[in-house]
């Protein structure tokens, strides 16, 4: 039988307290990565690409970049079925949640396009001021509120609802002019027309790395 000397007896309680902080530092080090991977594990991708469709807008496809959690950035072409056009936005997300809002500002530009379709396929018959407006451009900037399905994942569903400001400009306008007055020899400058009007859209994106 050994009897434990006064040494024997500081240096196991040594070890003791040495053993216990050790695996107290073990287990906060756990913790930590375990909180580091649920909160910076939670947004690992910053690069996508967005699909959407809406009224008044139409069509678009976007490349997304997200800098930062809660902010994110678009941009890419659009179609309305008549012309083509460029837009780029950004989306903020308060809450980094599988379930979050929205809100997002949108600036796109659609190039001249022919209103004579338009015409063709209300079943419409041509006149002469339907022919004369055949390059019809727009402009407009939207604002919305979303609900974002996902926001926090790599697959994010969205629906924004909104308001957009549209300035709609017609290059030749006199033969309009000319047939709503029954007066010839009408000249007119370019026509301008502004409007604010609701806007919805739903998409989603995927981001891939």
């Amino acid at each position: 039988m050994t009897t434990a000397t006064p040494s024997t007896r500081r240096r196991a309680a040594s070890l003791r307290r040495h053993g216990t902080a050790l695996a107290g530092l073990v287990a906060v080090a756990i913790g930590g990565a375990a909180h580091a991977q649920e909160t910076g594990g939670a947004e690992p991708y910053r690069l996508g690409l967005l699909v959407d469709a809406g009224a008044p807008h139409g069509i678009g496809l976007s490349a997304v970049f997200k800098p930062v959690p809660w902010l994110r950035l678009q941009a890419g072409p659009t179609t309305n079925t008549l012309s083509l056009g460029l837009r780029g936005g950004l989306s903020i997300l308060p809450m980094q949640t599988f379930i979050s809002p929205s809100f997002n500002v949108e600036g796109g530009h659609y190039l001249g396009s022919d209103y004579n379709d338009v015409a063709d396929w209300l079943g419409a018959t041509p006149t002469s001021a339907t022919s004369a407006i055949r390059d019809i451009s727009y402009n407009y900037v939207a604002g919305s509120v979303g609900l974002e399905i996902g926001a926090a994942n790599r697959f994010n569903f969205f629906l924004h609802l909104g308001l957009s400001y549209v300035r709609m400009g017609v290059d030749d306008a006199s033969a309009l002019i000319e047939e709503a007055t029954d007066e010839s020899d009408i000249t007119a400058r370019n026509l301008t027309l502004r409007a604010t009007i609701p806007s919805v859209k739903v998409g989603f994106l995927f981001y891939f790395f």
